[in-house]
């Protein structure tokens, strides 16, 4: 897939809670040739990034302790100093439940893991451009 040079400079955020998701999400998205990918463990680590940073689109886990990947979209989305970018939320859960809860928020994206990265960087290309 060919992606535009401004879409390789989009500031990429990854939200998980565990290490390896993170570690591997980022290096798919750095294969791909993307420059700006940051990560960090967590909701209130991620909207201290946000505050930092002009963040383009956000990939987040749903189950994270402390505050779950809905909570954060749901608290950037109430915080009038924050924009909200493009959301994608990653889970190993598929409930309809949960689905139909993320898109009622405003959520744009729902992948379940484990995901294939060509879908993870399909994504992220549509939502970014």
């Amino acid at each position: 897939m060919e992606i535009s040079q401004e879409l390789l400079q989009k500031k990429i955020l990854i939200v998980d809670d565990a290490a390896s998701m993170r570690t591997l999400t980022k290096a798919i998205l750095r294969t791909a040739g993307f420059l700006h990918v940051f990560d960090v463990p967590g909701g209130s680590d991620a909207l201290l990034m946000m505050r930092k940073v002009k963040i383009n689109i956000v990939i987040c886990d749903w189950n994270m302790p402390g505050m779950s990947g809905l909570d954060l979209f749901k608290a950037v989305k109430e915080d009038p100093k924050l924009a909200t970018p493009p959301w994608i939320m990653l889970t190993s859960s598929s409930e309809g439940e949960k689905v139909k809860e993320a898109i009622m928020a405003g959520i744009t994206s729902y992948i379940v893991k484990p995901f294939k990265p060509d879908n993870l960087i399909k994504q992220v290309v549509t939502k970014l451009g």
